[in-house]
């Protein structure tokens, strides 16, 4: 009796065609990962870097992240506690680099790990072309600025993000394969997202129009009741925990009176050309694939499209106007705009369904070969340029451990506006950081004079490690306060 056994398509392609492509992977995989070494050496020589590592640092010291506009003290976080709480398991150690290397190594898993889940979804299951298109996809995301920022220095969109494609995977799941538990999930997802930052409401809006449009709508008041019951909860967990005042304080106020920038029109025009910018290596390797990996039979196009690919992409859409707001306000910036994650994750999840469908010889080898060539070349040139032009540094910087050695040998007499992690090492205590009181005053919800220089010890030197990218700190303070202590690195 002969059975018929499935061949699968990496095996029925010819062995040249194989060779060609891991070739081809192989060759722009080795720069991408150079890429990430550099990164990771960088990381930590950026100042936003150790300061955003800061309030997990804090809260692992047992002090407060959160701080009402008459405390003196600030820190300065205005975005969800979630971020914080998610690089607790690496904020305890005391040596600055290895706590800034540890963060920058968790924070690439948190961005990679739920695209790679994502793709694994979207593509059904098939384990082997989902590894296949994130290894394609390595060097068109390091192409990306967006992304680039987001791994070159720690910011809340990698865990926002994750979190946001959780609830997405945890909702499809529910709609489409029946998964009970994936309506309370997502919820959970959902809300830790916004918690994590404000922007990510536009997920909840989103998520319902999609199981609307789906045929999804016996799901609708469900998932209603448990963003309900999760964001209630949370919110009351949040605020029993660091303040109901605290939070709606940093959270809402700070970012409701913050003014947008002189000249919406041209500010809107400059976000509108930075999108284009930087989205144009995706765009064109969208576009090329589309074509030269679309299917010959219209029958196939339309499976190509799942649910997963329109969920994302009404994420990316609901997205799209908030994000421009935020981008034009002072201090904003076209990071902001979510969209350009969420959409790029829909086109790497399509493209891998076309990429299927060109094994399954429904389309040209030869073609599906060449885009991939011009695709990974295009990528990996962008995403090198766009790293050299940020001076990454080639071995691991460790000037944050020459200035805690100086904080330990001068503690209660300096005062570190723009490095509040070594004072949280070496003090185990919050001064006012320069930029929280920047933004404050951008609110016009600066803190009282006295209360900012009741904050810091008396006679304290003030000593800006540079690069600072503001002095406002100075003028609490009198001129002959200001002065540089012996040994700065």
């Amino acid at each position: 009796m002969k059975t018929d056994v499935a061949v699968p398509p990496d095996v029925s392609r010819p062995r040249w065609m194989r060779r060609a492509e891991a070739i081809l992977i192989g060759a722009a995989l080795l720069p991408a990962l150079t890429q990430l070494w550099l990164m990771i050496c960088t990381l930590p020589s950026i100042p936003w870097s150790a300061y955003r590592i800061t309030p997990a640092a804090a809260l692992v010291r047992g002090l407060p992240i959160y701080y009402v506009r008459e405390s003196g003290v600030q820190l300065g976080w205005f975005y969800g506690p979630v971020f914080p709480l998610w690089y607790l398991p690496v904020a305890w150690v005391e040596n600055p680099t290895a706590m800034l290397v540890l963060a920058a190594v968790w924070n690439i898993l948190t961005f990679g790990v739920p695209i790679y889940l994502c793709l694994r979804a979207g593509l059904d299951g098939d384990v082997r072309l989902a590894r296949r298109v994130l290894l394609i996809s390595v060097p068109l995301l390091l192409a990306h600025p967006a992304v680039q920022s987001g791994i070159h220095c720690l910011h809340v969109d990698a865990v926002a993000l994750a979190l946001g494609f959780a609830g997405c995977l945890a909702l499809h799941a529910r709609a489409v394969r029946g998964w009970q538990p994936g309506l309370p999930l997502a919820a959970l997802a959902v809300v830790l997202s916004c918690f994590t930052k404000q922007l990510a409401v536009v997920l909840v809006p989103a998520t319902c129009v999609w199981l609307w449009r789906e045929g999804h709508r016996a799901l609708l008041s469900r998932w209603i009741f448990w963003l309900a019951a999760c964001g209630g909860g949370v919110a009351l967990g949040f605020m029993m925990f660091f303040g109901a005042e605290e939070l709606l304080f940093n959270l809402w106020l700070v970012h409701a009176r913050t003014p947008f920038e002189d000249g919406w029109q041209h500010v809107l025009g400059v976000r509108l050309w930075q999108l284009f910018e930087w989205n144009w290596v995706w765009l064109l390797a969208l576009a090329l694939g589309a074509w030269w990996l679309r299917p010959t039979s219209r029958d196939d196009a339309p499976a190509l499209v799942t649910p997963l690919i329109r969920l994302l992409a009404w994420c990316a859409v609901w997205h799209l106007p908030l994000g421009i707001i935020a981008a034009m306000k002072l201090g904003g910036g076209v990071n902001s705009i979510y969209s350009m994650n969420y959409a790029m994750v829909a086109g790497l999840i399509l493209l891998g369904r076309l990429w299927r469908a060109r094994e399954a010889g429904r389309v040209g080898a030869g073609l599906g070969l060449a885009w991939l060539a011009v695709v990974l070349a295009l990528a990996t040139i962008a995403g090198g340029a766009r790293l050299l032009a940020r001076k990454p540094e080639s071995t691991l910087y460790r000037g944050q451990e020459e200035l805690v050695a100086m904080a330990r040998a001068n503690i209660g007499r300096i005062y570190l506006p723009w490095n509040p992690l070594t004072t949280v090492i070496t003090e185990r205590r919050v001064y006012p950081f320069d930029d929280a009181l920047v933004c404050l005053d951008r609110a016009r919800l600066l803190p009282p004079a006295d209360a900012v220089r009741a904050a810091v010890p008396k006679g304290a030197v003030l000593f800006y490690h540079d690069p600072s990218q503001s002095y406002f700190a100075l003028r609490y303070f009198k001129p002959d306060a200001v002065a540089q202590p012996p040994g700065r690195p």
